[in-house]
């Protein structure tokens, strides 16, 4: 059974995004200022635990591998989060399985302390607890999960990625690493058995989501064209008042906001991976058209000038420690 640990440190939401395997997901960046991430990871069997921290606004957007299933404890720091629509002050068990897609608004500062199964490891445990008959739990959204389970299972989860720094070896020892394994899986099973999933989101942020989303999925179809709030307006079905309502409340910002800071996203990933355009030419493919401006923008939200990105992508080499 595998046992293997890594930490890694990212400053860019993107490359943040990568280093999560099992996770297809994209990350942009929504607040202002250098982004510096974290990312703590153990797997062990079927099992994969991780902390992630970043000290800005992400957007966490994908899903997560097929035939995997996790629980998160997503602890807020001075501002909440959002998860699928729902508000996420202070502690949360979130629930995310391979069957949807998922958004989550991580405040700046917000720990996020995951595990994630194999469901075929799951369901040969509940086969031999439960017996043959026994299926896997359905994973709600949101777990209305007591403070004493919620603390219970960072410790847990904290408890194993600091296995990596005792001075036991516990990769020379599969017993060991076998009865980790199982003490994940039951953690999970556990609370999937014990929290009670919260009830529906109400229509009005229902609503305020599906607008968001669907404004979101329009944008990223037609990011390199002009994209005016009234076009989007007309191409989504709502009115001017109802989405910008909508992205304050889900997205803690404006929708034309929103739409130069995604822009900003994809100019900083092309800058990164190609090294041969011309900075003025991917900002110019990505709606950006007056240079002096463009580079004043892109330093407001990152931290840097685009030459610098490019500099540094072009010299960067993995941050591991």
């Amino acid at each position: 059974m595998n046992f293997d640990h890594s930490h890694k440190r990212a400053r860019d939401a993107g490359e943040q995004a990568a280093s999560l395997p099992d996770w297809d997901q994209r990350y942009e960046q929504l607040s202002a200022g250098r982004f510096e991430g974290e990312v703590d990871e153990l797997r062990v069997g079927p099992a994969q635990v991780f902390a992630e921290r970043a000290n800005q606004v992400v957007m966490q957007a994908g899903h997560l591998s097929p035939h995997r299933m996790s629980i998160a404890l997503v602890c807020a720091a001075d501002a909440p989060g959002w998860y699928c629509g729902h508000r996420l002050p202070g502690e949360h068990l979130i629930g995310i399985s391979a069957q949807g897609d998922f958004d989550l608004v991580a405040s700046a500062g917000m720990q996020i302390l995951a595990l994630s199964v194999d469901t075929q490891a799951l369901r040969e445990l509940i086969t031999q607890v439960e017996g043959p008959d026994a299926e896997l739990p359905a994973v709600p959204l949101l777990l209305n999960a007591p403070r004493a389970a919620c603390a219970e299972y960072g410790r847990l989860l904290n408890a194993a990625l600091g296995l990596a720094n005792s001075p036991a070896d516990l990769s020379a020892y599969p017993a060991s690493r076998r009865m980790l394994a199982l003490s994940l899986c039951d953690a999970l099973l556990a609370n999937l058995r014990s929290g009670e999933p919260t009830g529906a989101l109400p229509a009005s942020a229902a609503s305020r989501r599906r607008i968001v989303a669907r404004a979101r999925q329009y944008m990223q179809a037609h990011a390199h064209e002009v994209i005016a709030v009234p076009d989007l307006c007309q191409a989504i079905g709502t009115s001017r008042r109802a989405l910008q309502y909508a992205f304050e409340e889900v997205m803690q910002i404006s929708p034309v906001t929103y739409l130069r800071a995604m822009r900003l996203n994809q100019v900083r990933s092309e800058l990164r991976q190609n090294r041969a355009a011309p900075v003025g030419d991917v900002a110019a493919r990505w709606g950006f058209w007056h240079p002096s401006r463009f580079a004043s923008d892109y330093k407001a939200l990152f931290g840097e000038l685009p030459s610098a990105t490019r500099s540094a992508a072009a010299a960067r080499e993995p941050l591991t420690a």
